[in-house]
């Protein structure tokens, strides 16, 4: 009987493995849900050209920008689960965007595999130069001495840099008023000029206006510090319990792809990531590369997940 079922289950397992080692026998697709020259295009491109010199094939980069992500993610996820279309995601695509949205174009909780998180971005907390504050406490104290007349800029309404701000409020107890910009730039130059005084973003473009001493970054939202900028403190290390803020970008193939090929596919993003030439692409800039496995990417999805809804029913946000 025994001899019987590993006759069964070694005829289902053929077909998958002979599907996967025939693969890749022609271009893949690779699709950024956003355009060129962000941090999401910046992992596709650098990434995807180390799987392609791995693969022996090319790798197309797609730009699909549009509604917040859901273009994209939307053509991935429907795209054959045959290890030709892969998608570069980031907690928008599969964490925040059911928060904010009720129209979704694709599962955001279905309609995806994990290959790896590929880059760790942490979130900053930068303001103004002439501002008061120049540590997380400080931040706190002005924000509690001027209820509701402190403002924060974001790259967006839904974004990561939003969602921390009202982290920060929550457990800093104080109710800091958010604008969003349409991208990082935006809320920058808007930040650099005095017209808002606190940023929370990620550190690209920030990063180079704090080298510049056009911006003062008080904390990061990383467990530990950042090598790019050593001497901003945490905001845990400030004094605020429990405060984790990163966001990440890493590879999601569409939900289906034959397990071998998710394999094959992980193993050669981590690979990458330990490349020296690849990170010298994104250390200096702030990123920081950690090439999670599968199960690590599903795990800190989900944390993402279930911490970023909690922070959102509380605050009141609700899908439009």
């Amino acid at each position: 009987m025994n001899r019987i079922l590993v006759a069964l289950l070694a005829a289902l397992l053929v077909p998958g493995a002979a599907f996967a080692q025939a693969w890749p026998s022609k271009p893949i697709r690779m699709i950024v849900p956003y355009g060129p020259g962000g941090s999401t295009d910046l992992t596709g491109r650098v990434i995807g050209e180390k799987l392609q010199q791995a693969l022996g094939v090319s790798i197309v980069v797609e730009n699909r920008a549009g509604a917040s992500g859901q273009i994209g993610a939307a053509e991935a996820a429907k795209a054959a689960p045959d290890g030709y279309t892969l998608l570069v995601g980031a907690p928008q695509i599969v964490v925040l965007n059911p928060l904010f949205f009720k129209d979704m174009r694709y599962d955001a909780v279905n309609g995806f595999s994990p290959i790896s998180i590929a880059i760790l971005s942490p979130n900053y907390i930068m303001v103004h130069p002439e501002t008061p504050v120049h540590s997380i406490r400080d931040l706190i104290g002005w924000a509690k001495a001027n209820p509701g007349k402190v403002f924060f800029a974001s790259s967006g309404f839904g974004s990561t840099g939003h969602l921390t701000g009202l982290l920060l409020n929550k457990l800093g107890g104080i109710d800091m008023a958010h604008i969003g910009y349409k991208g990082s730039a935006g809320a920058v130059t808007e930040v650099i000029a005095g017209r808002v005084p606190v940023l929370v973003d990620q550190p690209v473009p920030g990063i180079a206006q704090v080298r510049a001493g056009k911006l003062r970054a008080i904390g990061v939202g990383t467990t530990t510090r950042v090598p790019a900028l050593p001497e901003v403190p945490t905001v845990m290390e400030q004094g605020v319990a429990d405060f984790e803020s990163a966001t990440w970008f890493g590879f999601f193939a569409p939900r289906g792809t034959p397990q071998p090929i998710l394999d094959r596919l992980t193993l050669e993003v981590q690979k990458a990531m330990k490349l020296a030439d690849v990170q010298s692409k994104f250390v200096p800039s702030g990123y920081v590369p950690v090439g999670l496995s599968q199960a690590e990417s599903a795990a800190r999805i989900e944390a993402d997940r279930k911490k970023w809804t909690a922070l959102a029913v509380e605050a009141g946000v609700k899908p439009q």
